[in-house]
């Protein structure tokens, strides 16, 4: 290399970065001009979604008077509530399906009623009704039933709405819904929409994918999240037997991909992969998972052994928070997950069959969706109701 070529080397290199310097500021104020325009956006929307809240309530106080008062949801488009009229709810006398009817007309929301029956599930009745041409559907009922309808709903342009009836209530609690009829009456009301992503579990012939709004889990938690439903819904059978298989549970070494070519790997009996902030028995198992914000939330539970992975469920439950230095988080959109030995897999509550290659990925905004000021949201519906607590008794009050 001659002298002239040795000297002329420090000065591209000091061109290069002085070019690149100058690339990066303008990137810089580009970033910091669309926080600005969004920051200006959200103020306005909850601007607009706090005069909403106010012309709700003043339609409600009008009501009785006012027999010409428009219905929230526009004349002639269609609405169907779905709802499973043998829930506990309805059996104990709690709820009639004709008062939850007259409850959303009393607001405004005209609906048709679907039923399930033994051979016709939510799923099937949303379906339906999405065929049909409804513009929204509401799934009255728990978890369960919320996320049957909510998978036939996506990647469609029919809005779900929610009035939770169930035990635990973990989607109405991270979107804001209030637990008590007349209140989640009120945010359907309102319609104030966001569109949600929604976890998808894709195995490698696509024969048994499945869809999650909560949280998705491998090994342990595909054993446990069945057992949890049981206990609450008092199938002590069901219990005894998901019990002796959790006792018997072992470890395996898991390779996780995540979407930027990075691998974790660990002896594990358990991972979660979670769109939300709460599953199961209101455990706060991602807290500060967002539904809108086109990331998975992955914990994987390293080197714990049974009686740590027991207490330390134990410790999030209703809502708690516990520091684990063993647990290994990640925010990704794609995941890709081996183990040595086949495994299940639940999505939601959902159990899928054993296989030991999974892919789980986000499936950003996919479902339009009818919230209230709710903590799992990136921007919670300003002016909405009383959020409810993130763990306690259903129906906002006694079991």
């Amino acid at each position: 290399m001659s002298q002239t070529e040795v000297a002329s080397a420090p000065a591209d290199a000091i061109a290069a970065l002085q070019a690149m310097q100058s690339s990066q500021r303008r990137q810089l104020q580009a970033v910091e001009a669309a926080q600005e325009q969004l920051a200006a956006a959200h103020r306005d929307l909850v601007r607009i979604e706090r005069d909403l809240a106010r012309l709700v309530q003043q339609q409600r106080s009008l009501a009785p008077a006012d027999t010409t008062a428009q219905p929230a949801v526009p004349s002639g488009t269609p609405a169907t509530l779905i709802l499973n009229p043998a829930a506990k709810v309805f059996l104990d006398g709690v709820h009639t399906p004709e008062e939850i009817v007259a409850l959303l007309e009393g607001v405004g929301v005209v609906v048709t009623l679907a039923q399930t029956t033994l051979t016709v599930d939510a799923y099937q009745l949303a379906r339906e009704a999405v065929t049909e041409g409804a513009t929204l559907v509401i799934a009255a009922g728990g978890d369960g039933t919320i996320e049957e309808v909510a998978a036939a709903l996506v990647d469609t342009e029919t809005v779900l709405g929610i009035l939770p009836l169930g035990t635990m209530n973990n989607v109405a609690r991270v979107l804001g819904i209030p637990l008590d009829l007349p209140g989640a009456a009120v945010v359907l009301a309102m319609g104030a929409i966001r569109h949600i992503d929604v976890g998808h579990v894709i195995t490698p012939d696509h024969a048994i994918d499945g869809y999650f709004l909560e949280t998705a889990g491998i090994g342990l938690s595909a054993v446990a999240a069945p057992m949890g439903e049981a206990y609450e819904k008092g199938r002590w059978a069901d219990v005894f037997s998901k019990l002796g298989e959790f006792l018997a549970g072992t470890s395996t070494q898991a390779t996780v991909r995540c979407d930027d070519d990075e691998i974790l790997q660990a002896q594990t009996h358990t991972l979660t992969i979670s769109n939300a902030p709460l599953f199961g028995n209101n455990m706060l198992i991602a807290p500060d998972a967002k539904l809108d914000d086109g990331f998975l939330d992955l914990a994987i539970y390293a080197d714990m052994e049974l009686v740590d992975l027991t207490t330390y469920f134990y410790a999030i439950s209703n809502g708690g928070r516990t520091h684990e230095p063993r647990l290994l988080t990640k925010r990704a959109r794609h995941i890709h997950i081996t183990t040595d030995v086949p495994l299940a897999v639940n999505a939601d509550l959902d159990v899928l069959d054993k296989q030991q290659s999974w892919e789980i990925q986000v499936k950003p905004h996919a479902l339009a969706i009818v919230v209230g000021n709710g903590f799992g949201l990136t921007f919670p519906v300003a002016g909405a109701p009383m959020p409810p607590p993130i763990a306690g008794p259903p129906w906002g009050g006694t079991p």
